[in-house]
């Protein structure tokens, strides 16, 4: 009876997983809908076989830290107790927990090759909406409009709030598109398949018109390039799409408007803000959650949540102890993840950790930690490389 038992919240983890992977990019509610089915997967789970070896690991140590930090920053937070309490339990533990979950419930090769699948499904769905969205004023997943830029140029969103959302989510989808290419393993029509939707994602994530996403695109492929020592010819026609559609003056302009004057005298306010909370509390931070809430008292004339800089967040927020916590996890997973790539040749793998390059250096422009389905995304896809760093193999079957 355990057995049935146990077989059947292993299913629920497994599903869960899937619909997560899919609905990433579509729908807040679904996410959170399928992370509680993951978490009930997982109690149900560990209430029967109570396992938990696989969290002894550096990454894991470096994420207790943070954890550990972050609750510590709490005893600054004053009036605003509660708001830290909910970013803390509703969160950062929800976010740290998925991390978790994932290490727990990949147990074979089968989960990963389809999880890829499912996620590259969802995300051609929501590229094609985007370009939809672009040319012909149709977002089809959430009938959202077209974002008007302040030069008047438009920008895509697809089913995401913002352009940089969505210029940060296909990042990580170029990564892991564009290794898969590199693996150079795959029948004709798979990387046919997989050739039409780099190209999409390429076109859609210049009309973003992020020019975050545009650098941690570029710096994505750069390391992909380094570690992966391939032919790059698979790749020729994205970098065919990049350069021509920057011969056309908007794309230029828009992407040197930052070193102009007032091109991003808004962001860098912020930052300064940032700049002073960590003076004020440099250690343990003003209290984990409460940026938006004290950003008035340093700059009462902006309307702003978020510092657009995570890291500033972070240390803002929870102090420099927490802040080389995050790091330390950060590098470790990294470190071990290029490891194994160079003794194994692990293409999804590369994958993974190009698109975790790209979002960390586009979250140094944005708010990409503190947005629920980014927020997640990155979280799963940590969790999946520790999981492809494993010292034991997964099985096969």
């Amino acid at each position: 009876m355990k057995d049935e038992f146990y077989n059947f919240f292993k299913f629920i983890s497994e599903y869960a997983l899937y619909g997560l992977l899919f609905f990433l990019s579509i729908s807040n509610a679904l996410v959170e809908t399928f992370v509680g089915l993951a978490v009930f997967g997982f109690v149900g789970r560990k209430a029967i076989r109570p396992d938990f070896k696989y969290l002894k690991s550096l990454p894991n140590l470096f994420l207790l830290l943070f954890l550990f930090f972050s609750a510590l920053s709490l005893f600054n937070s004053g009036a605003y107790l509660k708001i830290s309490l909910n970013a803390l339990l509703g969160k950062w533990m929800q976010y740290l927990g998925i991390c978790i979950i994932i290490q727990d419930g990949i147990y074979d090769q089968k989960i990963i090759r389809r999880g890829v699948f499912i996620f590259l499904l969802g995300a051609a769905l929501v590229v094609l909406s985007g370009l939809s969205q672009y040319f012909f004023n149709i977002e089809f997943l959430r009938n959202r409009s077209i974002a008007v830029l302040s030069n008047g140029l438009h920008a895509a969103t697809s089913s995401f709030s913002h352009y940089n959302a969505f210029g940060g989510y296909l990042v990580v989808v170029l990564s892991l598109v564009s290794a898969l290419l590199l693996a150079n393993n795959y029948s004709r029509l798979k990387t046919n398949s997989l050739s039409a939707l780099a190209i999409l994602s390429t076109t859609a994530i210049i009309l973003t018109f992020s020019r975050g996403s545009w650098l941690a695109m570029f710096i994505s492929f750069i390391f992909m390039t380094i570690l992966s020592e391939r032919n790059l010819k698979r790749l020729i026609p994205v970098f065919l799409v990049i350069i021509i559609l920057f011969l056309f003056p908007i794309f230029h302009e828009r992407l040197f408007l930052t070193f102009k004057a007032g091109g991003d005298s808004d962001r860098f306010r912020y930052w300064l803000v940032a700049w002073k909370m960590i003076n004020e509390h440099p250690f343990f931070g003003m209290g984990l959650g409460t940026f938006m809430a004290n950003f008035p008292k340093f700059l009462p004339t902006a309307n702003i949540s978020y510092a657009h800089n995570c890291y500033l967040q972070i240390w803002a927020e929870t102090g420099i102890f927490a802040l080389f916590s995050f790091g330390g996890f950060i590098v470790s997973v990294v470190y071990f993840g290029i490891k194994r790539f160079i003794d194994s040749k692990d293409f999804v793998l590369l994958g993974l950790l190009s698109g975790v390059v790209g979002f960390l250096l586009h979250s140094f422009f944005e708010t990409n930690l503190y947005s629920l389905r980014l927020a997640i995304l990155f979280w799963v896809w940590v969790g999946l490389i520790i999981v492809r760093t494993r010292n034991e193999q997964l099985p096969k079957t």
